[in-house]
């Protein structure tokens, strides 16, 4: 193996969730390891500020967890095993983010790992190109 090993950098969640759209002051006074979620609609390259409040939007939410410096996506396959970020044209998206918040809120305290693509999961990501743990949406071998 060239070179030396590369320290696995890693922080621990705060349990504070924002919604992007809603506390902007507060994500701008953000401390590491707090998260916000941001509406990613399947049918529009926007996010209309209505999407929150009314039905007939179909699409998840994704997540990113702030590292004292920048906003690096989260892995949210760890902490939505059963798509419960996924909301249909039937429901009101604001209620999927209370119950996503419900369950990161509850990972308080949680250590999350930085990957090779500078995201943060559950699990370590080693140099052989494995994760530590069970992923939650695939497992490499």
């Amino acid at each position: 193996m060239r070179g030396q090993a590369k320290e696995i950098k890693s922080l621990k969640l705060s349990g504070k969730v924002y919604l992007d759209i809603e506390e902007e002051m507060n994500i701008k006074k953000a401390e590491k390891g707090d998260l916000y979620l941001y509406l990613f609609l399947e049918s529009l390259n926007t996010n209309p500020i209505n999407a929150y409040y009314k039905k007939g939007y179909k699409g998840y939410f994704k997540a990113k967890v702030y590292d004292g410096y920048i906003w690096c996506q989260l892995d949210y396959f760890d902490f939505f095993q059963g798509k419960e970020n996924y909301f249909s044209k039937n429901e009101i998206s604001i209620n999927v983010f209370e119950l996503c918040k419900d369950i990161l809120e509850k990972e308080s305290n949680t250590e999350v790992y930085k990957t090779y693509r500078c995201h943060y999961s559950k699990y370590k990501y080693e140099s052989d190109g494995n994760y530590k743990g069970k992923k939650g949406h695939f497992n490499k071998k």
